[in-house]
């Protein structure tokens, strides 16, 4: 095991994650659910992710990101929208990963 400061950090460090998913909670609470990962190694920054691109809009209007900021990457078969929300003292990077539609030729 590598000997590391950040690996110490109390689950206290990670309370201001945790305030801001209450928040959106609370102002939002049609919000889609997600997978939601924060360690003590990073407690400001908190992965979400989402089931869908219908998801990825309803969090991009719920965090306040500008449509520009949202991403599309190319996974060798797979896409992936993202963005990064600030919110507070902490960063969310919100994502989904889907299979493309498929054209169907008439």
């Amino acid at each position: 095991m590598l000997p590391n400061n950040d690996m110490t950090n109390p689950l206290t460090a990670q309370t201001a994650a945790f305030l801001v998913f209450a928040q959106l909670a609370e102002l939002h609470p049609t919000l889609p659910g997600a997978y939601i990962t924060t360690s003590q190694i990073s407690p400001t920054e908190a992965s979400v992710l989402l089931d869908s691109p219908a998801d990825i809009e309803a969090w991009r209007l719920a965090t306040h990101t500008e449509v520009d900021d949202v991403q599309l990457a190319d996974l060798g078969g797979e896409r992936k929208l993202h963005f990064t929300a600030p919110l507070g003292r902490i960063t969310l990077k919100v994502f989904t990963v889907f299979a493309p539609a498929v054209a169907v030729s008439a």
